[in-house]
């Protein structure tokens, strides 16, 4: 539940957009206001100055010459992530070299939980064997496909397809789990799926309040950033499930 007093209900930094694109922010920055985040500053690159109306909330950080997140934004991103209690990294960050890269840098040494959705975990893939291990908590939202890819930059031995019964998927999770300190989450053949240490937890979708649509908007990763501050005493498991029925 969320805290009756505003300020112990958490500060949240998002981080995405770029130049053209930044629809998920705007999402997230609205399901923040809904649910009643304690404080949620968002981070955009400055590119973005002339089309996002200003206030106290959004800052900016410098941006390459294509819009997206430049090199010199590194130091505003880690500035702004000493002030918060986690980091979501909610996507629309274009397929930049450069941002890659600064993002890359910024996981590197976050000491903060932070939760990946959309293109966010692919601009970070290169590196998934440095930040897998992180001591704080890396709670990711997934694709199938996005999954493949994980799978194969940790040089884990085993395939995923969209083909691929449930339970094989169920078991695969298992294991990878249980290597792997992260919380994995994705929906298979209509069924919404997490693990964490080698626990899975499964709800039929349309049990749900989500769609597959607003699965992967960006706001479920808002919600499960919240709901784990709301809830220090519960695994990331057990937040991620109970985000599922909230609307």
């Amino acid at each position: 539940m969320r805290p009756e007093q505003r300020r112990l209900a958490g500060k949240i930094l998002v981080i995405g957009g770029n130049k053209g694109a930044f629809f998920a922010v705007a999402q997230v920055a609205r399901v923040a206001h809904e649910i009643g985040v304690g404080e949620c500053r968002i981070l955009l690159p400055d590119s973005l100055k002339n089309t996002i109306p200003t206030s106290g909330d959004v800052y900016f950080a410098e941006a390459e010459t294509s819009g997206a997140f430049g090199q010199k934004s590194l130091a505003e991103m880690r500035r702004q992530a000493a002030w918060a209690d986690a980091v979501v990294l909610v996507g629309d960050v274009g397929r930049n070299g450069e941002t890659s890269v600064v993002l890359v840098e910024f996981l590197a040494d976050l000491d903060k939980p932070v939760y990946l959705a959309r293109d966010a975990v692919d601009v970070v893939m290169s590196d998934a064997m440095n930040w897998a291990l992180r001591e704080q908590s890396t709670v990711m939202l997934l694709t199938m496909p996005q999954l493949q890819k994980l799978l194969r930059a940790l040089y884990y031995p085993k395939v995923v397809t969209l083909s691929m019964p449930t339970n094989q998927l169920v078991e695969l999770l298992h294991k990878f789990t249980l290597s792997y300190a992260m919380v994995v989450t994705t929906l298979h053949n209509e069924q919404l799926l997490v693990a964490e240490r080698g626990e899975v937890v499964s709800m039929p979708l349309g049990e749900s309040y989500l769609t597959p649509i607003s699965l992967f908007d960006g706001s479920l990763v808002l919600k499960f950033a919240a709901l784990s501050l709301w809830n220090p005493s519960c695994r990331d498991l057990q937040v991620v499930a109970r985000s599922w029925l909230m609307k």
